[in-house]
């Protein structure tokens, strides 16, 4: 049975873990995965005390949820286990927009979010100003609006 929680401190570095062996590289270090677990909207979703996926988000100061990160082992994927997760920061945000930049050759990211509300807002250049590695390239910015 998987259990969906609010993420603990403790939990931060097998989030990390879990994010590095799905994207196949870095991408929470290890000194910024407690700080968003412990100042963020961070939930696991736990097959008895293994982690194996996670939503990583935080409070923009516009008042919106940001999602960081949204991962699902490989292993438990077309579960609704990713989209239990997101319905769970769904009712944690309240009367809050949610956003979330995609990569727009994840197509599977991209009809989820769809699926669960969210609209393409615009596409945005070099989101990350990176050239290389998984954040590198053009995004997609779709929001979620409270209904």
């Amino acid at each position: 049975m998987i259990k969906i929680t609010k993420a603990k401190v403790a939990d931060a570095q097998a989030i990390r873990q879990l994010e590095t062996v799905v994207w196949k590289e870095e991408v929470t270090n290890k000194y910024d995965a407690p700080i968003f677990v412990r100042f963020g909207w961070c939930y696991v979703a736990k097959s008895g005390q293994k982690i194996v996926a996670a939503i990583t988000s935080f409070l923009a100061n516009t008042n919106e949820v940001y999602v960081c990160d949204w991962v699902v082992a490989e292993a438990y994927r077309r579960k609704d286990i990713g989209q239990r997760l997101y319905q769970t920061l769904i009712k944690a945000a309240g009367s809050r927009d949610i956003i979330s930049l995609i990569n727009p050759k994840n197509t599977a990211s991209l009809l989820a979010h769809e699926k669960l509300g969210f609209k393409v807002v615009r596409r945005v250049k070099m989101a990350y100003g990176l050239r290389d590695g998984l954040e590198a390239g053009n995004r997609i910015l779709v929001r979620r609006k409270h209904t």
